[in-house]
């Protein structure tokens, strides 16, 4: 049944925030185009690896181990992307909360900058945004987007520091309104992570930003009531950031 909303959700009728569909609506023609270092139709194909990752085996074998790097083997891939950066984006997609230092020191050794890294995090995590939505709602998953046409529109080189992360951190390229009540002094760890690769940021918190408010937020709730469910949701996830 075709719904009121646009095609990333067309096919339902459920009362979603319009402010929300058009953010992830905005997320969809996003990813299709070419980003800072990777093209769009590169970035279209690391949205269906995310996708294959969900029913991988050895995605599956690994989340039974102990450690997450105790077996090796193939992915079950759907794209040409490099196997490091498929690799990559299997780990992020489903066992998150066990990725170390080594996986993202493989993926510098391949040649892949920190940059690139950041872009790859930023389209997988704003796509997982989108698709675990669908999910929740009980959707099948938004029709990928056609890649659109184009070169890495490449990016003035950022002032950064070393403080210890994975990645540098960019300096004096504050985001201001990321997320509501934040100003940009208690700019959130997340996006300073990411404020290597502006354009990265603005994409993760498009598709972030309707789904959690720090005040004002739009339904009938407290402050303190939201921020449990947060939590809780949170722990059941085991997303401890």
């Amino acid at each position: 049944m075709a719904g009121q909303h646009g095609p990333v959700y067309e096919h339902t009728d459920y009362p979603l925030r319009k402010h929300l569909v058009e953010a992830h609506e905005k997320v969809w023609e996003r990813i299709a185009g070419p980003g800072p270092f990777w093209t769009g139709a590169e970035r279209i194909e690391m949205v269906a690896e995310s996708r294959a990752a969900t029913c991988c085996h050895l995605c599956e074998a690994r989340r039974q181990e102990l450690s997450p790097y105790a077996i090796n083997g193939a992915h079950e891939s759907e794209t040409g992307l490099d196997e490091v950066i498929v690799d990559m984006i299997h780990r992020i997609r489903s066992d998150p909360g066990r990725i170390t230092r080594s996986m993202f020191d493989v993926v510098m050794k391949a040649g892949i900058s920190p940059e690139r890294y950041i872009e790859i995090v930023s389209v997988v995590n704003s796509s997982v945004i989108v698709d675990t939505l669908h999910a929740a709602v009980g959707l099948p998953l938004a029709a990928l987007p056609d890649p659109k046409s184009g070169e890495p529109t490449g990016q003035p080189p950022a002032n950064v520091t070393d403080e210890g992360a994975w990645v540098p951190i960019a300096v004096g390229n504050e985001r201001p309104g990321l997320i509501n009540g934040l100003s940009n002094n208690r700019e959130p760890n997340i996006a300073r992570a990411m404020g290597l690769v502006p354009s990265a940021v603005e994409l993760f918190f498009t598709a972030f930003r309707p789904h959690y408010a720090l005040q004002n937020i739009p339904l009938d709730l407290q402050q303190s009531q939201a921020e449990f469910i947060a939590s809780r949701v949170s722990a059941l996830n085991q997303c401890f950031y």
